[in-house]
């Protein structure tokens, strides 16, 4: 395809939202030039545009108006900079000219000169060996991220921990698709019933910013998105858009070995009520190392007492309310960590279970129960 004679028109809003689906995985200041490019081709009555940072692969296209077919590539930040500050629902006239050096962009009164670059060392990451494919809805694979993508860690020694483990299993003798997150604190899994197709899926990490970016462009999905992959990347596909990732080459560990088995002492308590209390008498350790954001939790007959102490602030203690009749057991949570697990609770009802002062906690919404959290206890 000859680039020389690349001309098109094209709507700046519609523009302006496949660019931003596609501009976060590009990394400004990469060691090949080509990479802080995006790919523009106009063929055929679409504008594709593509990105990639050689982990994660982006497209989308819009409808344009192709007066010549073309590809070229350009700065993808300064691409989105110019789109962004175009009035609203505007023409945007993109024309390259005679040596295919500069791309001119021409709305209203506006012209810009954009630098280009040849795109045949863009790299890509094939698709044609992804032979598990099936279908989620988007809501489930929103409400999958979203409930676990809290407890990724960030530790880079650990990188087998760096992203989000789907794999397939079973709860009750049923076959389901799980999705876990643990960054050794604490953990977060989200079920669903395994989808038709992914029988023969084993498990894959996806990376944090696969994760993030995917969330991200899932707000404008209505619908299914299509997924397929293998044992070393993952495609995610929906309207024109398409998600095409490595995965972390590592294992994930046997998760279910921290999941405790016999946490006999089961609290209820409303759940606004626990994470504002946590909210307010940690208000005096704010300030203070993360290490040291222990907050204590004093359980007995039907009432939660919770405490913080700052040995340069004061300390803090607040009572809760909860339905509990067991002996009374004293546990130190990370404050953060038991906010965290609260927010991702959508029901009235959390839902705790524990042994002792010493074996981590088991947190459940009682509103869904494909919704499970474990967190460690801290010592105080």
């Amino acid at each position: 395809m000859h680039s020389i004679f690349m001309d098109f028109k094209v709507n700046s809003s519609d523009l302006l939202k496949a660019i931003s689906h596609i501009h976060g995985v590009v990394e400004i200041r990469h060691t090949l030039p080509i990479l802080s490019n995006m790919i523009i081709t106009a063929q055929n009555g679409n504008l594709k545009l593509c990105s990639t940072n050689l982990d994660i692969y982006c497209s989308d296209q819009v409808n344009a108006d192709i007066l010549s077919p073309g590809e070229i590539s350009v700065s993808a930040s300064t691409f989105h900079e110019i789109v962004k500050r175009l009035p609203s629902g505007s023409d945007l006239h993109a024309t390259l000219d005679e040596e295919g050096s500069s791309l001119i962009l021409k709305c209203g009164r506006s012209k810009f000169n954009l630098t280009t670059m040849k795109t045949d060392d863009f790299p890509t990451i094939a698709d044609s060996d992804l032979d598990t494919k099936f279908v989620l809805s988007s809501t489930e694979l929103t409400r999958m991220i979203d409930k676990t993508k809290f407890a990724i860690s960030n530790e880079e020694t650990r990188y087998y921990l760096n992203g989000v483990f789907f794999h397939k299993t079973q709860k009750n003798s049923i076959e389901i698709l799980r999705a876990v997150a643990t960054d050794g604190h604490r953990l977060a899994q989200y079920d669903i019933p395994l989808p038709q197709g992914a029988e023969e899926m084993t498990g894959l990490i996806i990376p944090k910013k696969t994760i993030l970016e995917l969330r991200r462009v899932l707000d404008d999905a209505n619908g299914d998105i299509n997924i397929s992959l293998n044992d070393s990347k993952i495609k995610f596909t929906f309207n024109e858009l398409t998600i095409i990732s490595k995965v972390i080459d590592g294992t994930f560990p046997d998760y279910t070995k921290v999941i405790p088995q016999n946490n006999d002492k089961v609290i209820a308590t409303n759940n606004d009520a626990l994470k504002a209390a946590i909210d307010r008498v940690s208000a005096v350790s704010i300030s203070e190392e993360v290490k040291s954001k222990a907050i204590k939790l004093i359980i007995e007959s039907n009432k939660l007492i919770l405490s913080v102490e700052s040995l340069s602030k004061g300390s803090a203690i607040e009572e809760v309310d909860i339905n509990y009749s067991e002996e009374k057991v004293e546990i130190g949570f990370n404050s953060r960590y038991l906010v965290d697990i609260c927010n991702e609770i959508d029901g009235e009802e959390a839902i705790i279970h524990i042994l002792d002062s010493i074996s981590p906690a088991i947190i459940l919404d009682k509103s869904d129960e494909n919704l499970f959290f474990v967190l460690m206890p801290m010592r105080i």
